[in-house]
């Protein structure tokens, strides 16, 4: 036998100075190119999450670029666009290493990426880049799908965390001007959208988790909190639509959950003297004149309609792409409208492709009664404003929905062999494992 081999004494005596370099590195690298630095570190931090955490990091991409990078150039994109397709990567590899499972909740967007491939089929590959974009917000939903019933708890917490957050910076840019207001169609006071962008892509996102919120079982103090924030923060966006139909679908949690609007009402009065101009302002041509006339109500919308109707002539089977309604339209802007988008742009093949996946989509939903709530707000809203192709919108609708929708299959755990001292649920916590016959009450009934 050969004698062992002296071990290196230069490893060991080297090996403190690493992290002193490292320090040295990054403080010399902040002073003189601090842009460069700051992005090298940003880029480090990623991979390490992304080998340590695939699938949080996937969760964590996916969901907060739609949230927060919306507004941000990243040059022929947006930084949004990135962080999504960086997450649906990482997610796809996550999912291919083990056998995993489907779910229907995914139905509505592959089914419109679908459409939006066989219209850029007709048309030259026009819009075929939104087939990305769909098919991630599937990618989610797969995620989601093959996690355990705490993560996707968890999913909602952070969902909750980071729209109540996005909501604080929309409440504070009447003050800050940071990001700019967008000015009202009646020309009289500000319309505010923060960091999700367009007043719009907030008001749905706002109301979404604020209707989920308010129809949980579980109010903690926290939630009453957050649910503040959201509502004066959703005041502010000055959308009449979504507020409308958010009221009309929180009669019924008024009845079930009266008590708890108690708390809402002071911080609601209370900003009423910074947001009452806008508010009134944006609801005025809805009472002075039912919405018919006016830039951007119901009239003007019609009028919309109908242009982008006009325009599927010659294009009615396939639509004319995928995102190519503005340049068929007299005023450069969308149809408004999720059905009559759809219509123009993958024409009727593709809208009756897009309906199939939404029937599924509602059809996995009945199970729960705050989940079929949630679904209705956006499906309603969809007929004047795109809602169900909103990136934000549809993937804060997607995390919750998969933890509302109760599956035979959500005891699974994230891993073929879970460990053995993992914590065992205790009844009463919501695993679905503690009370099989009254997993779906209690899922529709309580949220994270």
């Amino acid at each position: 036998m050969s004698a062992p081999r002296p071990r290196s004494r230069l490893l060991p005596t080297l090996w403190p100075l690493l992290p002193a370099v490292a320090v040295v590195a990054a403080v010399a690298g902040v002073l003189r190119a601090p842009l460069a630095t700051g992005a090298a570190v940003a880029g480090l931090a990623v991979i390490g999450a992304t080998v340590l955490r695939p699938r949080t990091t996937a969760l964590a991409a996916m969901v907060g670029g739609p949230l927060f990078l919306s507004g941000y150039a990243a040059g022929p994109v947006t930084l949004d666009n990135v962080a999504v397709l960086y997450g649906a990567a990482v997610g796809i590899g996550w999912l291919l290493a083990a056998r995993r499972h489907g779910t229907p909740l995914a139905a509505w967007s592959t089914a419109v990426a679908l459409a939006v491939t066989l219209a850029a089929a007709a048309n030259g590959g026009a819009g075929l880049p939104g087939t990305a974009r769909f098919l991630s917000l599937s990618v989610l939903a797969l995620l989601l799908a093959n996690s355990s019933p705490a993560t996707r708890r968890r999913a909602v917490d952070w969902v909750e965390i980071a729209v109540t957050a996005g909501a604080v910076v929309l409440i504070a840019q009447p003050l800050t001007g940071y990001p700019e207001a967008f000015g009202t169609a009646e020309g009289v006071g500000q319309r505010f959208g923060g960091l999700f962008g367009h007043p719009n892509f907030a008001a749905y996102t706002l109301s979404l988790v604020l209707l989920h919120q308010l129809y949980a079982r579980r109010f903690s103090a926290p939630r009453i909190g957050s649910a503040a924030i959201l509502l004066v923060a959703l005041l502010l966006t000055g959308s009449r639509a979504a507020l409308l139909v958010f009221l009309v679908l929180l009669l019924p949690a008024l009845w079930l959950r009266g008590r708890r609007f108690f708390g809402l009402l002071l911080p609601a009065v209370a900003a009423m003297p910074f947001i009452g101009t806008t508010v009134v302002t944006r609801l005025e041509s809805i009472t002075e004149t039912g919405g018919l006339s006016g830039q951007n109500a119901s009239g003007w919308r019609l009028g919309q309609w109908q242009d982008a109707l006009e325009a599927t002539r010659g294009h009615e089977l396939l639509g004319i792409g995928w995102g190519q309604t503005a340049s068929v339209m007299g005023d450069q802007l969308g149809a408004h409208s999720t059905y009559v988008q759809l219509w123009l742009e993958v024409g009727r093949i593709g809208t009756a492709v897009a309906a199939v996946g939404l029937v599924a989509l509602v059809l996995a939903a009945r199970a729960s009664r705050v989940a079929l709530v949630l679904l209705a707000y956006a499906v309603i809203t969809s007929i004047s404003d795109p809602v169900l192709l909103y990136p934000s919108c549809l993937t804060v609708l997607l995390v919750l929905l998969s933890h509302l929708v109760p599956r035979d299959d959500t005891a699974r755990p994230d891993t073929a062999h879970p460990s053995a001292l993992a914590p065992r649920p205790r009844a009463g916590d919501g695993d679905e494992r503690a009370a099989p016959h009254d997993a779906s009450r209690r899922l529709e009934e309580a949220s994270a």
